[in-house]
């Protein structure tokens, strides 16, 4: 197999890795095409999405693909929260919502089965909507080598404080299966006198 420029630099970024060797897709996309100014063009933008990903999953033969969610035929089980979190981040950042990976401070996760909502932590821990409904697509995590347990787990353990919703309650373990989890409701009540909305909504300017 010939190692193109591309095949180089994709595994560098996995030997960088940790877990070394693992990374989800789309934060192994985002940190390839740092400081390349052709993102500002939207368009050129999804081909290269495309492009990247068919050079990864198809003609890249020392890489090993698990797809934990797939747009059309659901998730895995083995999806936790924590997973479902980090790929909803580097979605926000490959569509510019934000302009680099958050500190621990200063992200907060809101999680469902279905969607993922991303809130900005403020002063006195109020909070501002940075994604709202992060919908579930194709969540793929790619590897060097064999993939172990260990990995997953640690690709949960996200730095940010993440909120599971289970029909009993909200769990925070990033561990938490998204089997477990019911919807992500429309306004999340954090507090007695926090509410967000979690919704995407279009505003009606008259």
């Amino acid at each position: 197999m010939r190692l193109t420029r591309r095949k180089r630099k994709i595994l560098e970024i996995l030997a960088r890795s940790k877990p070394r060797g693992v990374s989800l897709l789309n934060e192994m996309r985002v940190k390839y095409t740092e400081g390349d100014e052709s993102r500002e063009d939207i368009s050129r933008r999804s081909d290269q999405r495309k492009s990247f990903n068919r050079t990864v999953l198809e003609n890249f033969d020392i890489i090993n693909a698990h797809h934990l969610a797939e747009k059309d035929y659901g998730f895995d089980r083995q999806l936790t929260i924590g997973l479902f979190a980090r790929w909803a981040v580097w979605e926000l950042i490959d569509q510019g919502y934000l302009s680099g990976c958050p500190e621990p401070k200063e992200m907060a996760l809101a999680v469902g089965n279905d969607a993922c909502s991303a809130f900005a932590v403020l002063k006195n821990d109020q909070l501002a909507v940075v994604g709202t409904a992060v919908f579930m697509s194709s969540i793929t995590i790619v590897a060097d080598r064999e993939l172990h347990k260990d990995d997953l787990e640690q690709l949960s353990d996200v730095p940010w404080k993440v909120y599971g919703f289970k029909r009993s309650g909200i769990d925070d373990d990033p561990h938490c299966l998204v089997a477990e989890l019911g919807r992500l409701p429309n306004f999340i009540e954090f507090s007695d006198t926090l509410t967000v909305s979690a919704a995407k909504k279009k505003f009606m300017f008259r």
